[in-house]
């Protein structure tokens, strides 16, 4: 997608964020290893998408271990709190006062609360991932072409059903900014960089702590808007342990979302089975 977005130059380099980018080149041709990061360097020269020839067997995953490139699962606190708090009308957690803080934009919303309130719409299944999808699908295919003010409508409906959606927050973020409202723009850019920030407090995509997510989509979402690519090689497995993993690849690095939420609205050959 070729978008360009600058708010707050500061804010960018600080947090590598940015919901619509011109994607940077390939790092350096050489082959992959488990401490290869995915992160491009960024140029207003380049102006096509990654596409990636690597085989199957070339991708590399995001290693549990990988202390070198800051990608451990010991860095990645434990979520502790009660999916009970979401229903106690007296706690932070409640999700009636989280949705409040998401549906007015307020980021001062708690990474906790955050991935508490995706819990929580996990837990009550009141959620649909396949419809999230494609909406998610639709309003960036709107802005490709430019139908900014259809693109608003269907990124209200994506947050009408999941006020913290990354790929919500980032489209309709675009779309505004192409109109010219740069305030409900830079409102929405701010929530999409304070939910990613969120989910990467809480997951760093390894298989054993892969994120949490809505739905599949927002993971393509987080890849644009803080790798600079979107991927070309995306998968479902479903593990021997019954966890269905969304797998996402740039750069020949595959990481991981924890999906299982969205397994009995899938047939079996939309997944992938582990042996």
């Amino acid at each position: 997608m070729k978008k360009r977005y600058y708010l707050a130059g500061l804010l960018f380099f600080l947090m590598n964020i940015s919901f619509g980018q011109i994607p940077p080149s390939p790092p350096p041709s050489k082959k992959a290893n488990k401490s290869a990061k995915i992160y491009g360097d960024y140029s207003q020269n380049k102006n096509k998408k990654e596409t990636s020839t690597t085989n199957e067997t070339d991708i590399q995953e995001v290693s549990e271990d990988n202390s070198s490139s800051g990608i451990t699962k010991n860095n990645i606190p434990e979520f502790k709190i009660s999916i009970d708090e979401t229903t106690n009308v007296n706690s932070v957690y409640y999700f009636k006062k989280v949705e409040s803080l998401l549906s007015t934009l307020d980021t001062l919303v708690s990474a906790e609360q955050i991935i508490m309130y995706t819990k929580y719409k996990i837990h009550s299944n009141s959620i649909n991932p396949t419809k999230l999808d494609s909406l998610a699908n639709k309003a960036y295919s709107l802005n490709e072409s430019k139908n900014y003010d259809e693109a608003i409508i269907t990124c209200k409906q994506i947050l009408d059903q999941s006020p913290n959606n990354i790929s919500g927050h980032k489209e309709i973020a675009y779309a505004y900014k192409h109109l010219g409202n740069a305030d409900l723009s830079n409102l929405h850019f701010l929530m999409m960089v304070k939910i990613i920030n969120s989910v990467f407090k809480y997951g760093n995509g390894t298989r054993q702590v892969p994120y949490v997510l809505n739905n599949f989509f927002e993971g393509l979402s987080i890849y644009e808007a803080e790798f600079g690519c979107f991927p070309r090689k995306v998968r479902l497995i479903l593990t021997k342990e019954k966890k269905l993993l969304g797998g996402y690849d740039c750069y020949h690095i595959m990481r991981f979302s924890n999906l299982t939420h969205w397994l009995p609205l899938l047939k079996k050959d939309d997944y992938k089975i582990e042996e």
